[in-house]
């Protein structure tokens, strides 16, 4: 007990000035958040990429990958762009691969695989966040917050059955259930505080995401055990990678930018 309880001080210590800095971020808004979204891309693709490669091995692909991502993110800002975000990553890639096979035939079809699959994993899912408002991306991050906290405490007192132990043996249906519920809830706090739809439809909403959030969360758990370790990183103590913070927003992000396009929460 004395460990447990030690390692949830140290997710709530790392976790606390995270979440300060992700609200000054979203308060300041502007080149401050893009700048928050950015580095966020950039140290995601470089764990990810860290799982297939160690020290500088493709060092120059992985420098390229990070800014490709970067200008992903700063195309998708400017109106009417597109599919020209897409267009530029799958260029540079194609490119990468042209230059490999001229010094380097070996392996080149996976290292161009990975890469590209990197961005398409974290900028290109994180981009379309720079195009919703304050709101809508306060209700994102909580549902995320609410979903992954209400899904670890309540998985470590009452989880007693495996949900899908293949892709992640210590999750279990009571803290699943548990998530869904925690973004469910503040789903319909936001819905009532601030929304436009009826609160019928944000509880959809938060079920949905709440899926979502899970899903992404199972996604980067099978990433993972593919590659044979168990955290993305060691920059936050007791979370992990960045990428381990936000897998579950990586997935939560695209759904309800698809959704609040044809149906709006918010005026």
């Amino acid at each position: 007990m004395p460990l447990a309880l030690s390692s949830t001080m140290v997710r709530v210590c790392t976790g606390v000035p995270l979440i300060g800095l992700l609200g000054l971020a979203l308060y300041m808004g502007g080149w401050v958040l893009f700048a928050l979204v950015a580095l966020c891309a950039c140290l995601g693709q470089w764990e990810l990429q860290a799982m297939f490669w160690n020290g500088r091995e493709q060092f120059g692909g992985r420098v390229l990958a990070l800014a490709l991502g970067v200008a992903m993110l700063a195309l998708a800002l400017l109106p009417k762009a597109g599919m020209v975000p897409i267009s530029v990553a799958c260029l540079g890639m194609l490119l990468f691969f042209l230059f490999r096979w001229a010094t380097n035939d070996s392996e080149r079809f996976v290292s161009t695989a990975v890469l590209l699959g990197g961005l398409c994993y974290v900028p290109l899912l994180l981009a379309p966040v720079l195009h919703l408002s304050v709101r809508e991306q306060l209700l994102l991050v909580g549902i995320t917050i609410s979903s992954d906290t209400a899904a670890y405490f309540c998985g470590i007192r009452f989880g007693r059955h495996k949900i899908w132990p293949k892709v992640s043996p210590k999750k279990s249906v009571e803290g699943s259930l548990a998530g869904l519920a925690g973004s469910t809830l503040l789903a319909l706090i936001v819905g009532h505080v601030w929304g436009s739809a009826p609160l019928p439809a944000f509880a959809a909403l938060g079920v949905g995401l709440g899926i979502m959030a899970q899903l992404g969360d199972f996604f980067e758990s099978a990433l993972k055990r593919s590659r044979g370790v168990k955290d993305s990183g060691t920059l936050l103590p007791g979370h992990g990678g960045i990428l381990d913070r936000i897998d579950s927003l990586l997935f939560v992000i695209p759904a309800y930018a698809t959704l609040s396009t044809f149906y709006p929460f918010f005026n």
